[in-house]
């Protein structure tokens, strides 16, 4: 208390109520295989720019690449990425014709060995000279065994690397051409080289190098540590070289996920590279991507700030999906691991999206699209409005879907927790669900949980001055007006149900829950309801017949 010795005028200042800020509710990470950049630091990236300076550009079979990509594009603003380690040190596949030109699949894995590098005059030779003599300029071009492919009315049945070149090919309507009385796939091309091309100054990419690594979402070209001779050799034409060396990474997910209880503001999770998970023997297992899964889903259970945005395996149907999530597999090639949390929401099918340097339609996983809507309909209505719908819900960027799905496919999905992403005249492709996973019909939906998840880390954050204060009446009043002005904002935004803040909300914080044994113990309690507002999921109008009978009225 302060001493007063002399008459005057004493200016003392008052703490003011302390208010109780919202918490971050639309700052997702993503957590995998990047083309480059530092592993297991999560890094917070603002926009498509910073990443490609942090972790590199599109790249085929790495997939926080393109969820990123369509996290900014669907309405995101800002994301941790954490870079997941590779404890097999897997290689790239690679062409291995050095000195001359060393070219490398993009990431890891042994999709890369299907792969083929072509060199080729970049003009046309008098056909009459055998040999044909090289040009001064000549292509490089990216292909892939046909026999691989199939074609668009047989297509061949492959493993999960194979299979998504193999949509990617046919989606795109990509034709065979011969080479070497071969029939092969051009995924790539790039044209007007010259024996210049290959030149570089120490530690710095030639031309040919900068082109292919800033265009290219199959391979890369490594940069020379020393510069190149003068005069650069032009290499020779050649039929398609195959790619080889590539071998099965094993990517930690495990200690990079992990990582992220020390990020604060997180408030979402995507581990898009699951879907390429791999058994011991390097082959694709839905009973490993499941079992992530699992692992993803109990994280942010303990976690308790964290929801999981899950991505499904690429190529499976109705069933196949449905099966997945209920655990009705047999292992390996099926998942016996149900998926059942109220902290996760599963979306079905994969997106094509647009890559506009390849001039190609793109398929990938449906989180890092969906996570971006879930950031749009955050910023633009609140954390509790579902993500869905043909507002909110439509995936502006997304060009064609894996699968379509109709409103019976959808009556099958809906009451297992599957969210369906639809296509709908008029609409396009939207987000056409609003549930969790979770079995507990009290947290069905989405924005529920989420809703929950917001205050409870809004009010975590916001208190931290009340631990150590004294425990008495002027504490528990100071609590309750704080808890109930932050309420009743989120109240008046819409974010709780009721015609006034006394039915949409209490709060107790008074000595009938706080009676003496617990204050010895050095425990406050604060009980808080909430009124949630569900989402309109089923709308039903009722018509009838109006007949023409007479008005009585007078």
């Amino acid at each position: 208390m302060a001493t007063y010795t002399h008459p005057g005028i004493y200016i003392q200042e008052v703490p003011s109520t302390r208010s109780i800020q919202g918490a971050s509710t639309s700052t997702p990470a993503f957590v995998g295989v990047t083309e480059s950049g530092p592993f297991l630091q999560p890094t917070l990236i603002t926009s498509w720019n910073a990443y490609q300076r942090q972790f590199g550009g599109l790249a085929w079979y790495a997939m926080v690449s393109w969820s990123v990509y369509e996290f900014f594009n669907e309405g995101g603003t800002a994301c941790y990425v954490v870079r997941a380690a590779d404890t097999a040190n897997a290689k790239a596949a690679s062409t291995g014709k050095a000195p001359s030109l060393v070219v490398n699949a993009v990431s890891p894995g042994t999709w890369g060995n299907v792969l083929n590098l072509m060199i080729s005059n970049g003009s046309a030779t008098d056909p009459t000279v055998t040999p044909a003599p090289t040009t001064p300029v000549f292509n490089v071009s990216i292909l892939v065994d046909a026999s691989v492919i199939g074609t668009a009315s047989a297509p061949v049945k492959t493993t999960m690397p194979n299979q998504l070149l193999q949509e990617y090919v046919l989606q795109n309507n990509l034709s065979p051409q011969t080479f070497n009385s071969k029939s092969y796939y051009v995924l790539e091309q790039f044209n007007g080289f010259t024996a210049n091309s290959m030149t570089n100054a120490a530690g710095q990419p030639s031309a040919l190098a900068a082109k292919l690594n800033s265009n290219s979402m199959f391979v890369r070209v490594p940069t020379n540590a020393t510069a190149s001779a003068t005069p650069a050799a032009r290499p020779p034409n050649s039929g398609p070289t195959p790619f080889t060396g590539g071998t099965a990474p094993n990517i930690d997910f495990y200690t990079a996920t992990n990582l992220l209880a020390k990020v604060q503001e997180l408030s979402l999770l995507s581990v898009p590279d699951i879907v390429t998970a791999t058994d011991k023997s390097g082959k694709p297992s839905l009973e490993q991507q499941g079992t992530l899964i699992n692992s993803g889903l109990l994280f942010c259970e303990t976690m308790r700030s964290l929801f999981y945005v899950i991505d499904p395996p690429f190529g499976l149907d109705v069933q196949g999906i449905l099966s997945f999530k209920s655990g009705q597999g047999t292992a390996p090639s099926g998942n016996p691991n149900a998926l059942n949390s109220d902290f996760g929401a599963i979306y079905y099918p994969w997106v094509y999206i647009y890559n506009p340097i390849a001039g190609a339609n793109v398929p990938i996983p449906p989180s890092g699209p969906v996570l971006g809507r879930y950031a749009y309909t955050d910023t633009n209505v609140g954390v509790y409005k579902s993500p869905a719908g043909v507002n909110d819900g439509a995936l502006m960027t997304a060009v064609l879907l894996d699968q379509s799905l109709t409103d019976a496919d959808q009556d099958l999905l809906n009451p297992e927790g599957i969210n369906a992403i639809r296509n709908f005249i008029n609409y396009g492709n939207v987000i056409w669900g609003a549930r969790t996973l979770a079995l507990n019909t009290e947290w069905t939906y989405i924005s529920v949980r989420r809703l929950f998840i917001y205050v409870e880390q809004s009010l975590k954050q916001s208190l931290q001055w009340v631990v150590f204060e004294p425990n008495d009446q002027q504490l528990w009043s100071s609590v309750t007006r704080d808890i109930s002005a932050f309420l009743t904002t989120l109240w008046q935004q819409g974010g709780l149900f009721g015609a006034t803040a006394a039915e949409a909300f209490f709060v107790t914080c008074d000595a009938s829950n706080n009676p003496l044994e617990t204050r010895m113990l050095g425990q406050l309690y604060i009980d808080i309801g909430l009124a949630a507002v569900y989402p309109a999921e089923f709308v039903i109008i009722r018509m009838t017949q109006k007949t023409n009978a007479p008005d009585s009225g007078g």
